[in-house]
């Protein structure tokens, strides 16, 4: 489709229909990344004092949860009074998700839910408006690198399971000007029959999970295809941390920029990759959200510390979370930015507790070692499952290069932070089975977390 009559005709049409006027917004957050810094905190806090006060007085389970605390509310003012409102937890959002909705009649609500990777899959409302400055964002970031509304991408991402919802997905992809790879299928045959697919489309840039991008890109390099050909704006990756495995090849593949996006269905982007920065800086939508980084006791870290990530959506009024956990771990970089965007910069590092293999003596190894150890030439996917304390299971796809000493090399690297007793078994699949929302997850434990005991799930 035309990039005119995609924006114009259809984006902004079907947007103002929805009553969600993104263009209305879109020049305000573009004016906004430029503005300083104490100007955009200025702002921020008044989102703080009218946000928590509207919650107080509508939603019931802040009314009931701050009363019974005793928190006074004229107390919150700015970023560092919400140290006195308790973290939300996903948990507690599956508890009371009826009694953190608005009592406020909002218009037209939308339901969104979470793509439920990590075992619970959320179910929130947004209101119209809430949605339009979270797409008016998403526009402000894509636009770092040329990419405007209406611009064809390929998608790389899950697709729905019944028929009913697969027509709307396409009739949603048609309008939005883009086609769909499955990221459920990511193998030899399909990758060839859709890269023609795609060089007939025309992209102007790729969009999806980073493990469906890069599986995509191993069997293009293996058959020789040359992806610069189809001249892209940029390669953004999302959903997932992109490792430097990744980065490598992608590098390799690609003449143009590959971009990290961090966010979630929660609250759309929450950081985006600078076009200044390296492979994990990145700017902090904070005209929009606030980022707290927190230890365990739920205090705040020292700047450049690895904290988890806590979010309060400061624009959304229908489902207001504040003080979410989002079960990510980051940190606020002390690093200045030489792009004139004046948003504060973050970066994404390991460890969620569900991420760690445990071992034999007690130590815990982040499961990105896997990406260091079983990701090398002779490896296209992996995926391992500790079975018990002493036992570990690992799925593989081999590629051309796997030999008869493969397995025992990669078991030797393993071993080298696993220990000599434990039972590691290996089973070779032509593909590895990706989550219900597409993402390949790495690494699955069923033990129970605190105990050496398999989950009992």
């Amino acid at each position: 489709m035309n990039h005119y009559l995609a924006k114009y005709v259809f984006y902004h049409t079907i947007q103002a229909v929805r009553r969600q006027p993104v263009y209305r917004y879109i020049k305000k957050v573009e004016n906004a990344q430029y503005e300083s810094l104490s100007s955009i905190n200025n702002a921020r806090d008044r989102k703080i004092k009218r946000l928590v006060r509207y919650a107080y007085q509508n939603v019931h389970y802040y009314h009931s949860n701050w009363f019974d605390r005793g928190i006074n509310i004229s107390d919150i003012i700015t970023k560092e009074d919400l140290a006195k409102l308790p973290v939300l937890s996903k948990e507690e959002i599956l508890r009371n998700k009826k009694l953190l909705i608005s009592e406020e009649n909002l218009g037209s609500l939308y339901t969104r839910k979470t793509g439920g990777s990590t075992g619970m899959t959320l179910h929130f409302k947004k209101e119209a408006r809430a949605l339009a400055i979270n797409d008016a964002i998403m526009w402000r970031c894509y636009q770092w690198y040329g990419i405007d509304i209406g611009d064809r991408q390929v998608r790389f991402w899950g697709v729905p399971v019944t028929r009913e919802l697969r027509w709307k997905e396409q009739l949603k992809d048609f309008v939005l000007n883009r086609i769909r790879i499955s990221a459920f299928d990511i193998s030899r045959k399909t990758c060839l029959r859709e890269y023609e697919r795609i060089r007939r489309f025309k992209p102007a840039y790729f969009y999806g999970y980073t493990t469906a991008i890069y599986g995509f890109c191993l069997f293009m390099k293996e058959f020789g295809i040359d992806l610069n050909e189809l001249n892209l704006k940029a390669v953004i990756c999302t959903a997932e941390k992109m490792y430097p495995h990744h980065r490598e090849l992608f590098d390799e593949v690609f003449d143009c920029p590959v971009v990290d996006e961090y966010g979630c269905a929660e609250h759309g982007i929450i950081a985006f990759q600078c076009k200044e920065g390296n492979m994990h800086i990145m700017h902090i939508m904070a005209d929009h959200l606030i980022v707290e980084f927190l230890d365990e006791n739920d205090q705040p870290v020292k700047p450049g510390e690895p904290g988890r990530i806590v979010i309060t959506d400061l624009d959304s009024y229908a489902m207001p979370l504040i003080r979410y956990d989002i079960g990510d771990i980051g940190r606020a970089s002390t690093r200045t930015c030489s792009c004139g965007v004046t948003l504060p910069l973050m970066e994404i590092v390991e460890g969620r507790k569900e991420d760690f293999i445990r071992t034999t003596d007690g130590k815990l190894v982040h499961a990105a070692y896997l990406c260091y150890t079983l990701k090398d030439d002779t490896v296209h996917e992996f995926k391992m499952y500790q079975k018990a304390i002493d036992k570990i299971h690992v799925q593989i796809v081999k590629s051309p290069l796997f030999n008869d000493q493969s397995e025992k090399m990669l078991e030797n690297k393993l071993r080298t932070a696993l220990s000599n007793d434990v039972q590691i078994t290996f089973e070779y699949l032509e593909r590895i089975p990706r989550e219900r929302s597409g993402k390949l997850r790495y690494f699955v434990s069923e033990l129970e977390f605190g105990t050496g005991n398999a989950a009992s799930n």
